[in-house]
């Protein structure tokens, strides 16, 4: 799953992987690149920046930038050696954003763009071991129970949470894939990487 083109830029080690582009390539075969497939991508860019300017506001070096299946996974050596709280703000500053941002497109009336970044916002807060909100949990977790090893628990919730969406979203009678095609190969990736 780790598996893609590596290129570097500005003294940042850049990584395209098989699981980023076969989600963008199944959601543009499922359909054609709609408005609303645009805004998503500029709202997952914008969900992205967020991150990368709390680490920039906290001194933190961004050593790599993958592009995967769930979005962006931004490595740095300084972020494992800050403190929890600024762990926890950099991990938050892009839910952040897509709060800001639903809130703003509910100011302006646009609908469809607060409910990207609702979406976006509810979906990284999900207790995922590769989103937002289980790293959060994972950061709080070894901050306040540092014997607890939290990696069976996140195995555990990630196929769960998984096979829960899958049911929700084909008892829904949705007929995209890119949603499940997406957690699935999140899961696997997660899976993967807790064995290492």
């Amino acid at each position: 799953m780790d598996c893609g083109a590596d290129f570097y830029a500005g003294g940042v080690h850049f990584r395209l992987t098989f699981g980023f582009l076969s989600v963008w390539a199944l959601l543009l075969l499922q359909s054609t690149f709609s408005e609303t497939a645009a805004m998503a991508f500029v709202c997952c860019a914008l969900h992205e920046l967020g991150h990368i300017t709390a680490m920039k506001l906290f001194g933190i070096h961004i050593k790599g930038l993958t592009l995967y299946s769930g979005g962006v996974k931004l490595k740095s050596d300084s972020l494992a050696f800050c403190g929890t709280l600024t762990e926890i703000s950099v991990l938050a500053a892009g839910p952040l954003v897509n709060l800001l941002l639903g809130a703003a497109g509910c100011f302006f009336g646009n609908r469809l763009f607060a409910g990207i970044n609702i979406s976006l916002l509810l979906f990284n807060l999900l207790p995922l071991s590769s989103l937002d909100g289980g790293r959060i949990l994972a950061a709080v977790s070894e901050r306040f129970c540092p014997l607890w090893d939290m990696r069976r628990l996140f195995r555990i919730s990630d196929i769960l949470l998984g096979i829960g969406g899958a049911v929700l979203f084909f008892m829904s009678g949705s007929v995209s894939f890119t949603l499940p095609l997406t957690m699935g190969v999140m899961i696997l990736e997660g899976l993967i990487d807790g064995r290492k």
